[in-house]
């Protein structure tokens, strides 16, 4: 079930919705309550491995949300289809509404910095050349040669000039750039979830007056509800499912304090107001009290 480091957040939640429904086509349960915990398994199967956790806990919080008001095989069937039809949909819109929410930034932007794969980001760089937005885009060459090749070529079939600079030069170099620009796996109270190496360019950006922002679409925001202490007993007759730290061998975490903006489907939203989006959300009692189902 391990996804490639080298997908973005988008397309790790796409398969997950492919994993759902598949899940969901086979076999039949026994009752709603059966198929609901079933659902819940393979979702938190998923976000028990902390990738793209934020979209995972949002789109499985709906679908748990969605299933409460059916009875009947055909109701929940039809429950889990719409929910992910709909979820699908509005990640595409997200992203599109976002790429027209950073043009203002762009447009103010010669030379900017990236780290990481961002569909995101990516798109945002490609909407503003279609704008006629020249940006000339450098990336922090990652660790793994793969995803480095794949990043350059994809930044390129943009048509947009683009090269690379290597983590340990950041500190010297970082004063060259009008912005560096990430994308994101997960906003929460903690800050920002990312590709390894974000934390160390968002530091570097404070410390020479260099503005750093996260292009975030708004189902990647994690709400304070979501528990993420000590997790109660497995509530199911098999091999407890825990949830795992996060993998700092890949990812890291940026205080929000070190974030000059965050660029939503929303617009650009100022600290307090993601606060309190962050403290708004319902979310369903599976995913928040782990304790009893």
């Amino acid at each position: 079930m391990i996804l490639e480091q080298r997908y973005g957040a988008a397309q790790v939640v796409m398969r997950v919705t492919d994993a759902l429904l598949l899940r969901a086509n086979s076999g039949q349960a026994t009752s709603p309550d059966t198929f609901r915990r079933e659902i819940f398994r393979t979702g938190w199967g998923y976000i028990s491995e902390r990738r793209a956790v934020a979209s995972l806990v949002n789109l499985v919080n709906t679908m748990l949300w969605s299933l409460e008001a059916c009875d009947t095989p055909q109701e929940l069937h039809t429950s889990v289809n719409d929910v992910i039809n709909n979820f699908r949909h509005q990640l595409n819109q997200r992203v599109l509404d976002t790429a027209l929410h950073s043009l203002s930034l762009l447009s103010t932007c010669h030379h900017i910095l990236t780290h990481g794969y961002s569909t995101t980001v990516q798109y945002a760089l490609q909407h503003a050349l279609r704008n006629g937005q020249r940006v000339h885009v450098t990336y922090v060459t990652p660790n793994d040669s793969g995803e480095s090749i794949a990043l350059h070529e994809r930044i390129a079939a943009i048509g947009l000039n683009v090269d690379s600079i290597p983590i340990s030069q950041i500190g010297a170099m970082i004063q060259k750039y009008d912005a560096v620009i990430v994308g994101a796996d997960t906003l929460d109270v903690h800050g920002l979830t990312n590709k390894h190496g974000t934390a160390l360019l968002a530091t570097s950006a404070l410390k020479h007056n260099v503005p750093f922002f996260t292009f975030c679409t708004s189902e990647k925001f994690l709400t304070n509800a979501f528990y993420h202490g000590p997790i109660s007993p497995w509530p199911f007759n098999d091999v407890p499912q825990l949830m795992t730290s996060p993998d700092l061998i890949h990812r890291d975490i940026t205080p929000l304090h070190e974030i000059s903006g965050v660029i939503t489907d929303r617009g650009s939203l100022p600290g307090p107001a993601i606060e309190a989006w962050l403290a708004t959300e319902q979310l369903h009692p599976w995913l928040s009290g782990r304790g009893t189902l």
